[in-house]
């Protein structure tokens, strides 16, 4: 793993109202689904996965960046997007931690702030008192799954912290008043397909607050020959699931349909990104 430590000029991107933060580029976990790949070829680097851009002077530009009048109006973040903000790196470099600080004293000042953050690592954990500072209603976390099965997982997310490690610290940071949720970010073909039922039933035992479903990107050509790749591990059953589900314009359709009639037979909302 190459490690970068960089300066950033700015902190948040995005429209006025709606921004993103990232405090790293780059991720180890090397989804097989991971859309982000991308930044390899804009930023210059190697492969996804084997390099991290580390903002070591974030915190303080957010906190300029809070400072200015265009953020004094009702305002959004969401963390992250081409990181994952619990990435191990966070364990030494604390800057997830630091820019929620930044945050919530923010909030806690009056500015109508609503922050989000998105994660597979259990290492979440160890923010409960800085997520508890935030007023009410102005923070939430949403642990990205797929699937609940642990084995299954290790062929599509496979440095990822397992799944039963992010249900426990969902239960963990519920009982403890923060508002957590799933982010079942993307419904993989065969994989999220078959655990379903699975994934809302845990969802339902934890007393989840939200639940949120985006589809694959893959399937819109953003993810290249990564996740057949993990699906020809998975066996041709799965891979022939794959190629169905990219070829047939039905599919989205009735896969929304599908999860909404299921959460709603759990008296569960859901929300569908696509």
């Amino acid at each position: 793993m190459r490690i970068s430590e960089v300066a950033c000029k700015s902190a948040l991107t995005g429209e006025k109202g709606s921004y993103r933060l990232n405090p790293y580029v780059g991720c180890p976990h090397r989804c097989a689904y991971c859309y982000a790949s991308y930044m390899s070829r804009w930023k210059g680097e190697g492969s996804w996965g084997t390099w991290v851009h580390v903002k070591v002077n974030v915190p303080e530009v957010l906190k300029k960046e809070l400072s200015r009048p265009s953020f004094f109006g009702e305002t959004s973040v969401f963390i992250s997007t081409v990181c994952d903000p619990y990435q191990p790196l966070e364990r030494r470099y604390r800057l997830t931690r630091r820019c929620l600080e930044v945050l919530s004293e923010a909030a806690s000042s009056g500015m109508p702030l609503r922050v989000m953050v998105a994660t597979k690592s259990d290492l979440a954990l160890r923010d409960i008192d800085v997520f508890r500072t935030f007023p009410e209603g102005a923070f939430g976390l949403a642990f990205s799954i797929t699937t609940h099965r642990d084995d299954v997982a290790a062929y599509v997310e496979h440095f990822a912290p397992r799944p039963s490690r992010r249900i426990e610290a969902a239960r963990i940071l519920k009982d403890a008043g923060v508002r957590v949720g799933f982010f079942i970010c993307p419904v993989l073909p065969y994989v999220t397909e078959r655990d379903l039922g699975g994934l809302l039933d845990i969802a339902g035992e934890l007393k989840l607050d939200f639940l949120s479903f985006d589809r694959l990107n893959y399937l819109r050509g953003h993810v290249g020959g990564r996740a057949f790749q993990a699906y020809r591990s998975l066996g041709q059953e799965a891979l022939r699931r794959l190629e169905q589900a990219r070829d047939d314009p039905r599919y989205e359709r009735r896969l929304k349909e599908r999860i909404l009639r299921e959460a709603a037979r759990r008296e569960l909302t859901a929300e569908c990104h696509f």
